[in-house]
């Protein structure tokens, strides 16, 4: 009896392992066609045309299709197509569903097309990794190049991804060559372009960190003679929600934003290890919220615009600031540094009606540093760092002048106690471009 259950539970196993890739196979159709039904969009449709399940292995065909006129006609008269074909081979694994899948188009021209292919990687834990990947592709149609477009080139390149069951994902990709280049031989490249973003979406608002860089952008103009160079191109952007207990009305979004470049050279001269540095801080989520879409809407009418001031309200009811934490460079081998801190406290009510008080609410301090030696490789800034130094508006500091004012009441304090309106700051920020 006993080698009776042995070989009775031997035989389930094998039954089970056996008849598994029919579940997990049920299971890839229920995933493919349940995401294809629920995917909406206004501008592009996309439908399952077939669906053939086999014991170990299935393959499948879907449909996507531009539906906005205004773009379908765009994408024709360029020489693009508007409906692509995606052909899915599906295996069924013990504990995963793979896919690798094609891309086919009806047109002439669908060279980019026919050569992307999107691979995945479904576990029954609900976690999908993907990969899509390109080849070599020089989009210049006929009609691009009757418009004097020689070339429009983007290698061979990549995007992978990891989707979670509770929505977390990361995404990189890399494009190692972008090259734009005119029938008059002035052209555009981007070498080596690569980023990512890590996090998940709340309400459609991102929620993570994101970034992107290239190692050289080239743009050379021939009839007007620019030559520009930018080097180490780097933008990081930090998302997060701080949220208050039992107070969700209360929860606020805070947005770091940072830009860094190696080197820019341009006809105005070269600039080395460029910073800039803003965050948006506290801003009331609920205001965000109903921001966001409204941002995003093509025509504004009445109504819209009504709805953008009672969000601001609501943003500057409760608060929030807004810091350009560091702008500097090295400029002709000095440094200038900048910063300007402004806040506005809660309270503030109606201000989208009340900009006078909304003024006298702010607070903060500005500041600019720059090198004696580039004032004094500068002409026009020598004139200006003069007239300052008379009006004691800026003093010495060390190897370096210092120009600084604080923002309170309405009005900006500067370095030697003279208090102005607010609205001349916007004068005294020229000094720092």
């Amino acid at each position: 009896m006993k080698e009776l259950r042995k070989y009775a539970a031997i035989g389930g196993a094998v039954a089970l392992v056996a008849c598994w890739p029919f579940a997990t196979g049920k299971i890839g159709e229920a995933i493919f066609k349940d995401g294809i039904a629920s995917y909406s969009n206004s501008i592009i449709e996309v439908e399952s045309i077939s669906y053939d399940r086999g014991y170990l292995s299935s393959t499948a065909q879907s449909r996507i299709h531009v539906v906005d006129k205004g773009l379908s006609e765009e994408l024709k008269e360029a020489g693009y197509p508007t409906e692509i074909l995606v052909e899915h081979d599906i295996s069924h694994g013990l504990f995963s569903i793979s896919s690798t899948s094609t891309f086919v188009s009806k047109e002439d021209t669908s060279e980019f097309i026919q050569g992307l292919t999107l691979t995945t990687e479904s576990q029954l834990t609900g976690t999908t990794n993907l990969l899509l990947t390109s080849e070599d592709t020089d989009f210049a149609t006929d009609d691009l190049k009757a418009q004097g477009v020689e070339k429009l080139f983007l290698a061979a390149s990549q995007v992978s991804a990891t989707v979670a069951k509770d929505g977390q994902f990361s995404v990189s990709y890399q494009l190692p060559k972008t090259e734009l280049r005119l029938d008059n031989q002035s052209e555009m490249t981007i070498d080596n372009v690569a980023g990512q973003s890590i996090g998940h979406y709340v309400d459609d608002i991102f929620i993570g960190e994101a970034s992107v860089g290239f190692n050289k952008l080239v743009f050379n103009d021939i009839e007007t003679k620019l030559n520009n160079e930018v080097k180490g191109f780097k933008y990081t952007s930090v998302n997060q929600i701080n949220e208050v207990k039992d107070k969700a009305e209360e929860n606020t979004f805070t947005s770091k934003n940072t830009l860094t470049l190696a080197e820019a050279t341009t006809s105005a001269g070269v600039l080395k290890e460029g910073v800039f540095d803003i965050s948006f801080e506290n801003l009331n989520y609920d205001a965000i919220l109903k921001l966001v879409p409204l941002l995003q809407e093509q025509e504004l009418t009445n109504e819209n615009i009504e709805q953008l001031m009672l969000s601001f309200d609501l943003l500057a009811a409760k608060g929030f600031s807004l810091n350009i934490n560091e702008f500097s460079a090295n400029v002709l081998g000095s440094k200038v540094d900048s910063k300007v801190l402004m806040t506005l406290p809660a309270g503030t009510a109606r201000a989208s009606q009340n900009a006078d008080k909304l003024v006298q609410t702010l607070q903060g301090n500005a500041e600019l540093v720059i090198a004696k030696k580039l004032v004094d490789e500068t002409p026009e800034l020598r004139m200006q760092m003069d007239e300052l130094l008379i009006n004691e508006f800026a003093v010495e500091d060390g190897d370096n002048y210092r120009l600084s004012a604080k923002i309170a009441d309405g009005q900006i304090e500067l370095l030697n106690g003279q208090k102005m309106p607010l609205f001349m700051l916007l004068g005294f920020l020229s000094y720092l471009r």
